[in-house]
């Protein structure tokens, strides 16, 4: 179950990478990508930040304003890692701890 994760993680870094251009005309997959992503991170689902963040960009997206969704979709993004970097930083000094 940790590699699909895995792998969802490292498509949302590459799209960090990747420039606005080169995914501006799949806006919607890109939506629907973070969504999906979202599901998997409870804490940062939690944060109504971010749901207004993603929900925003939906309609933009809908809208045809690609640039300003994928704007908001790196927003999103950056506070999923943010979160995430929290939590898994807090899951592992206690999973070491259980090793020994």
């Amino acid at each position: 179950m940790k590699q699909p994760a895995l792998l969802v993680t490292a498509l949302a870094f590459a799209g960090l990478a990747t420039p606005a251009y080169a995914i501006a005309p799949n806006c919607q997959g890109q939506i629907d990508a973070l969504k999906n992503n979202l599901a998997e991170q409870p804490k940062a689902a939690a944060e109504s930040s971010v749901r207004t963040k993603l929900n925003e960009a939906q309609r933009l997206c809908s809208e045809n304003k690609d640039e300003e969704a994928q704007a908001l979709a790196r927003d999103v993004r950056q506070q999923m890692d943010k979160s995430s970097g929290a939590t898994s930083g807090s899951s592992t000094a206690p999973a070491a701890k259980q090793q020994q």
